[in-house]
């Protein structure tokens, strides 16, 4: 059986990590909307939201791309192949929900700020 190199593991854990910030960061909003946190706390978690939602795309785009790579490389067997096709559809689901919390805290942003 071959063995993920360690930069796919780094990079899995490394999306991991910002899946969760992303999670954190997106609840500590909603939770500071019922608990009235201050504006400017509000704005700042909207911001973290925007750029960790972008780390966790970009890095689920390496992680699809990194795991295309070694799909190609080296594996014949069945199970590698199945192997790294469930977690190129896991960072397919990951990045796209990194890119669409971006998305709807960058709108949020603009809708209670402005654009200036």
């Amino acid at each position: 059986m071959n063995k993920k190199p360690i930069i796919a593991l780094l990079v899995k854990r490394t999306v991991s990590f910002f899946f969760a910030i992303c999670i954190l960061s997106f609840f500590l909003y909603g939770i500071g909307i019922v608990q009235g946190f201050m504006d400017t706390t509000q704005s700042n978690l909207l911001r973290l939201s925007v750029i960790f939602g972008l780390f966790l795309g970009v890095g689920a785009l390496y992680g699809i791309v990194l795991d295309c790579v070694l799909l190609v490389q080296g594996t014949n067997s069945a199970h590698g192949i199945k192997h790294y096709a469930g977690d190129i559809g896991a960072y397919i689901v990951v990045g796209l929900f990194g890119f669409a919390l971006a998305a709807v805290a960058a709108f949020i942003l603009v809708v209670a700020e402005g654009n200036g």
